[in-house]
């Protein structure tokens, strides 16, 4: 499906490229991990999910005006105040039903947030502004600017999900300073909240014709969960997806949804890893999805790494033990070298593409490091981290704990 840019088109392309169902899961994240907001990007994208949301999210009176099998999904691309390209994580537009005047519309604007946030209402507000000025560009165009121009109403949605509730408030008054006689002048709009750390399971919408919906809020509501392993082994979340397996989109869903968990669960283990990748084998006859594509990069080059040393090894150990033995048991050791040295490369790519270079300080820390599993937990960190700092913390504490 399509997404449309901003209306006026006069903004230069992004810098980082908008994820989207037009390229290949493995063409869009084969050098970067599948993080909390591209997931929740391409899952909203997805028109069918966006309606059922919709018609669980926003409030009776409204929907019944609301013509939401045809809204239209765009992304819109904004100037921050540092003149920085932005855009709102989704914005829908949904035209009113048995409306008379086409051009009549309401905008719902989500901001997605995997942390606590006290300025998201702010954020909004600038996303909103952004649609107000296009609206307006838009109107003069069309030449129906006039003093009965009125603007689209525009519905400002928080959704939230993290290891704590939201403690952000959604009544955009709140983030200013409340100063006696000010209050009437003080902008006053309120938000909906969609926290999905409040939510019981039984809560969330639950619609067999679009399955999707419910296990993207369910593995959204506990990827930061230690306890994700028995959640795994407890629930076959999938199994609502077995009419659907033939249908393409589908399959992407859940190739998306093997990507997110492997490269955002930090407390994924081996032994998850495998439960998880043992519901999609069951649900999916056929299909090998366990990996994320840039760990299987990384793994991939470390197997074949480890094979070339091991050739190496075994011809040495061969002179003194037979050639035959002594290649047979450098290839195991090789390999096991080379499964290390790739996971090393892979935890070293990503924090120099998201940080710059990596300091010996570090490279000598992952090199010390001789337990695949502990390597394997660091790709993850090394996806979700903000600073080398925060990193090479973590790394400590995995190499005091497990090395």
């Amino acid at each position: 499906m399509m997404i449309e840019n901003d209306q006026n088109g006069t903004l230069p392309e992004l810098q980082e490229p908008v994820p989207t169902w037009d390229k290949p899961i493995e063409e869009q994240f084969a050098t970067t991990p599948v993080t909390h907001d591209t997931f929740f990007e391409l899952v909203f994208q997805l028109k069918k999910i966006a309606c059922t949301f919709l018609m669980y999210l926003l409030p009776l009176m409204l929907r019944k005006q609301l013509d939401i099998p045809n809204l239209k999904i765009s992304v819109r691309r904004f100037r921050d105040e540092n003149f920085q390209e932005a855009r709102a994580d989704m914005v829908y537009e949904i035209p009113l039903k048995k409306n008379k005047n086409k051009h009549v519309k309401i905008y719902i604007v989500i901001e997605h947030k995997s942390y606590d946030n006290s300025h998201t209402m702010s954020q909004l507000l600038n996303y909103e502004t952004q649609i107000i000025h296009a609206e307006i560009a838009l109107a003069k165009k069309k030449g129906i600017y006039t003093k009965d121009f009125k603007l689209p109403p525009i519905i400002l949605v928080i959704f939230h999900h993290g290891e704590e509730i939201y403690t952000g408030s959604v009544e955009l008054a709140d983030e200013f300073e409340k100063i006696k006689g000010t209050r009437k002048f003080t902008i006053r709009q309120q938000g909906i909240i969609f926290d999905l750390s409040l939510k019981n399971k039984e809560d969330l919408p639950h619609d067999p014709d679009v399955p999707e919906l419910y296990i993207a809020l369910r593995i959204m509501q506990v990827i930061m969960n230690k306890n994700l392993d028995e959640i795994l082994r407890e629930e076959y979340l999938l199994e609502e997806l077995k009419p659907y397996t033939d249908d393409p989109e589908c399959r992407k869903f859940a190739r998306l949804l093997a990507c997110y968990i492997f490269d955002s669960n930090r407390h994924l283990t081996q032994e998850g890893g495998k439960q998880f990748n043992q519901q999609l084998q069951k649900t999916f006859k056929g299909v090998k999805i366990m990996w994320s594509p840039l760990a299987e990069r990384y793994i991939a080059t470390g197997v074949e790494k480890g094979i070339k040393i091991g050739i190496t090894q075994g011809r040495e150990e061969g002179i003194t033990q037979g050639r035959e033995e002594g290649i047979t048991q450098g290839r195991e050791k090789g390999k096991e070298e080379g499964e290390l040295d790739g996971r090393i490369e892979a935890v070293i790519s990503i924090l120099d593409v998201k940080f710059g270079e990596v300091s010996e300080t570090i490279r000598d820390s992952l090199c010390a490091i001789t337990n695949i599993n502990c390597l394997q937990e660091l790709i993850r960190f090394a996806a979700k981290c903000n600073t080398f700092e925060e990193f090479y913390k973590e790394l400590e504490s995995v190499k005091h704990k497990r090395s």
